[in-house]
């Protein structure tokens, strides 16, 4: 028997029931903690995990508890597991499960269900049971794969599946939506088999490393491109060593912030659409591009995919199948294998070897960096958000710490001005899905998961307003969060679009928002309001000395746009303006 599992605690005077039976599972896989929202349809699951020691963690939404258990996922870089109940549970659970299905992030999704007897209606209803949707159609194209068990016996089955389908190949989120009857039915025994831990090692072809090293070796003007799979594939460490046998400049994705320091001498910074101009003039002007984990999205490449690195030979490292087989841009060797791995036998390769002479090619990058480098200062009487971030990013570079941010212009500000180095600085948004709201309960997530460090969250006016309510439980966790709002009084990067396309942004300009500091006042932060570049330092002063969470609401210029931006129609070194 698994040691784990010898103190798991029956039901009193009752019967086994499959509800036991699936907890005990949850326990044979390490699961310690359970983010949800509760309801009648999973509250059978609720008290097994409860009687066994299970964490119960319960925000205010449940888009509160998926963003903390894909928080948690993302940190432990093992599966985690969130809970909602039927009908509307599901519903709103569904966006941070479409987040970890875009961002590649493993999480067992359960939810409760209506009983097999209401299910099996005729096809003609809308619905018979209270609270019932058909959760498996509404989730199908967000999850890797999807599970409804019929019979309780399956639970264990499915659950061992779930987290093997989760964890394997490019990751993702799995759901299980459990009848509930099914929770309750009595079952003969439960199942306590240790869980073999499957090997990530596959086979790799010595010659595809060969043959990559070789032409890494021999280009003039290389640039690698670091995406998510860096990260998330646990390659960090892999590409780093390979830079140290091998420099070269590189350019993340903004999915794959850390994966060199953005301080670092070798980072461009970020490419694509609101990216650095050197980086999008370095990978156009490259004879060599290689790509580590990225998917290449419009985001990165812009609209001419065809003028995508125009001279350069494109190697690719990507585990996912299909994104191979659907490229958006010419690439000239693919090798499918997990980053790491790949990484670790071309850098064996490449020791030893050589590196050619680039002198020419760093000092064009170099002067590229300096005359198209941001400005971060504010005018007198006027507070610019660059500002805001880079005076955080200096008073915290020493620290080990989580930076979180919304989705807007406050994103790609806080992606250009603070420093992003994994895994001592990690870096987390909402990449691919691209969701406001994602900010507040992920920060709540990671200090969840890391109580001792310290997590900064930048949020914009608009995305603070979408989960306002989980301000509850950052008091009740009552962690060294830092929330800075960003208030620009409009939907800024939204409100930019439609004034470049259409001169006029009839929703998204000049919106009235709470005292942001007195509302987290009421909800028993430590808040400042700040107008200022003096009155933001003292307040970053007093937030930094703080034990507990802390909100700074920072009134920023209102007509500050992203930019340099690439549009449509433009390739990487003709940015707007």
């Amino acid at each position: 028997m698994n040691p784990s599992l010898r103190s798991y605690i029956a039901p009193p005077a009752g019967p086994i029931l499959a509800a036991d039976g699936l907890v005990a599972r949850f326990i044979a896989h390490g699961i310690t903690d359970i983010f949800l929202f509760p309801g009648g349809t999973i509250a059978p699951v609720l008290d097994a995990a409860k009687r066994n020691g299970i964490r119960l963690v319960c925000p205010r939404h449940e888009q509160g508890a998926g963003y903390m258990g894909l928080a948690q996922a993302k940190l432990r870089g093992a599966v985690s597991v969130v809970m909602a109940t039927s009908g509307p549970g599901a519903t709103n659970m569904l966006t941070p499960i479409a987040d970890a299905f875009y961002d590649s992030l493993p999480v067992v999704v359960i939810t409760g269900q209506v009983g097999t007897g209401d299910l099996d209606k005729p096809r003609a209803l809308r619905q018979r049971g209270f609270q019932e949707c058909d959760t498996l159609a509404i989730y199908k194209s967000v999850t890797k794969a999807t599970f409804q068990p019929r019979v309780p016996e399956e639970l264990g089955a499915v659950f061992d599946e779930a987290v093997r389908i989760a964890t394997s190949g490019r990751k993702g989120p799995v759901l299980i939506d459990l009848p509930m009857n099914v929770q309750r039915t009595a079952i003969a025994a439960l199942s306590v088999e240790p869980v073999a831990v499957p090997s990530s090692a596959e086979s790799l072809d010595v010659s595809i490393a060969e043959r990559f090293a070789d032409a890494i070796a021999a280009a003039a003007r290389p640039v690698l491109i670091a995406g998510a799979g860096v990260v998330s594939g646990d390659a960090v460490s892999a590409l780093r060593a390979l830079l140290d046998v091998h420099p070269m400049p590189v350019s993340c994705s903004l999915a794959g912030l850390g994966a060199v320091a953005s301080d670092s001498a070798l980072s461009l910074g970020f490419h694509g659409h609101t990216g650095f101009r050197a980086a999008g003039l370095a990978v156009q002007a490259s004879d060599l591009v290689f790509v580590v984990g990225s998917r290449l999205d419009i985001r990165q490449t812009g609209t001419e995919t065809a003028r995508f690195a125009p001279g350069a030979r494109v190697l690719r490292i990507e585990i996912d199948e299909d994104e191979i087989a659907h490229a958006r841009v010419r690439v000239d060797d693919t090798w499918r294998a997990p980053a790491r791995e790949a990484l670790d036998a071309i850098t064996g390769q490449l020791r030893g070897r050589p590196v050619p002479p680039r002198d020419a090619w760093w000092s064009t990058i170099a002067e590229w960096k300096k005359v198209h480098a941001l400005d971060t200062s504010s005018p007198a009487g006027v507070l610019r958000p660059q500002t805001v971030i880079s005076a955080l990013s200096s008073a915290t570079r020493a620290e080990t710490l989580s930076c979180v941010t919304g989705v807007g212009s406050h994103q790609q500000w806080t992606a250009r001005h603070f420093v992003v180095d994994a895994p001592t600085r990690r870096w987390f948004s909402s990449c691919g899905h691209g969701t406001m709201g994602f900010d507040l309960p992920t920060a709540n997530g990671v200090a969840y998961e890391r109580r001792d460090e310290r997590v900064i969250c930048f949020v914009g006016d608009g995305s603070c307003l979408m989960n306002l309510q989980e301000l509850a439980y950052t008091a009740e966790l009552g962690a060294r969060v830092l929330i800075v709002v960003l208030d620009n009084q409009r939907l800024g990067i939204v409100g930019q679009f439609q004034k470049l396309n259409w001169g006029d942004d009839p929703t998204c300009g000049v919106r009235e928002n709470p005292d942001f500091a007195a509302v987290a006042r009421a909800f028993g932060l430590l808040a400042f309001t700040v107008t200022n570049e003096a009155e933001l330092l003292e307040a970053i002063a007093q937030a930094l000395a703080a034990t507990g969470p802390v909100l700074i609401h920072a009134r920023i210029s209102t007509a500050e746009d992203v930019s340099p931006m690439l549009l449509a129609g433009q390739t990487l070194d003709a940015m707007w303006p």
